[in-house]
């Protein structure tokens, strides 16, 4: 008699767009010698990656393909060759996959890597009852660190390689544009950071209370008269700041940065630009005047373990950036609030439909 395969169920995409997307059920998956599979507690909505996927399709991702990077859980089983997990613990994972074999990988530049199969774009992920991971991408979660925070470890670990390309110095002023989930949590790492000031500006006012409440200063931006932010910015900072991390994916933001930096400044970009324009229009001569410097980031590999430290020792509160809970069938309504409702920070899905307290 034939043993019946195990099931489970699934936000799949067929191919990019909703209408090729359902929760159904799909197999349970197959775990290989150095895997884990992860019985999937909490999974966050990532609005750029999961926004993509269900419009024209993430330019980094193949299809089919169950979407979800951020996701933390319990382990449920484990490959023969597996020494640092048992069933039953409690992890996160680190999405990314390197080929190990291209051009950069063998220079040791993971993050470049050529041939990336990062789960939730290539590979399946988390939104899903379960997911399967190599053991050396698991994470442990401290016990008084909840799923939904852990979950919260990749954007985290995103933000830490960003600070690790802005090299804050001791002193330095630092300015955040953008208080979504990514603007609130490199405002943390950079109150935590060797930064003698840290404002964000903001255009929804709910989002910078909250950063109020943990002790961030902040600034409401007017998005029909930017010279508004503009002038309380530097009536704070006579001479500007010396470091911005522009997290609004704004293209016409971009030409209120170079007034606002100090001379010899520098700007991170952070968010997607997302403008009119098929390529984005750039101040030069002013970015050439001050003698700024402009730094990009592009994702994350191995930076977990300080994501985890940070989210454990409470430099980042992760809390705050959570507004509701969903179960995996609700999933479509929850990522509509997300792309509809400006004062939506993080939407935490719940698979296995257990929700902690």
């Amino acid at each position: 008699m034939l043993k019946k395969e195990k099931i489970m169920k699934a936000l799949y995409y067929k191919a990019p767009g909703r209408v090729n997307a359902s929760i159904c059920e799909i197999p349970y998956p197959k775990c290989k010698d150095d895997e884990i599979i992860i019985k999937v507690m909490s999974c966050s909505i990532c609005i750029g990656v999961e926004g993509d996927h269900d419009q024209n399709g993430s330019s980094i991702s193949n299809y089919p393909v169950v979407p979800g990077h951020e996701f933390a859980g319990i382990v449920d089983d484990v490959g023969k060759g597996v020494r640092k997990f048992k069933p039953g613990d409690r992890v996160t994972a680190d999405n990314t996959v390197s080929c190990g074999k291209c051009y950069y990988c063998q220079k040791g530049a993971l993050l470049f890597c050529e041939d990336k199969k990062p789960l939730g774009c290539v590979q399946n992920g988390g939104m899903a009852e379960y997911v399967v991971v190599k053991e050396a991408k698991g994470y442990h979660i401290q016990d008084h660190v909840s799923f939904d925070e852990a979950c919260l470890a990749e954007p985290i670990a995103c933000c830490i390689h960003a600070m690790d390309q802005m090299q804050i110095k001791y002193g330095d002023e630092v300015l955040v544009l953008g208080a979504g989930p990514m603007g609130m949590i490199l405002a943390q790492l950079a109150k935590n950071s060797n930064a003698s000031h840290v404002v964000v500006v903001g255009s929804t006012k709910s989002k910078l209370d909250i950063l109020n409440k943990i002790g961030i200063e902040t600034i409401l931006m007017d998005r029909n008269d930017y010279s508004i932010h503009e002038k309380a910015v530097l009536e704070k900072f006579p001479h500007g700041v010396d470091c911005l991390f522009d997290a609004t994916g704004s293209e016409e933001l971009v030409f209120s940065v170079p007034k606002l930096m100090k001379m010899g400044g520098r700007i991170l970009g952070y968010g997607y630009y997302r403008g009119h324009n098929p390529e984005l229009r750039f101040p030069f001569s002013e970015f050439w005047d001050r003698e700024c410097t402009y730094l990009s980031t592009l994702s994350q590999t191995g930076d977990f373990d300080r994501a985890m430290d940070a989210i454990a020792s409470g430099k980042v509160a992760a809390d705050i950036l959570k507004t509701a809970d969903y179960r995996l069938e609700e999933y479509f309504e929850a990522l509509d609030r997300n792309l509809n409702d400006r004062k939506v920070i993080k939407i935490i899905i719940h698979p296995n439909g257990e929700v902690e307290a």
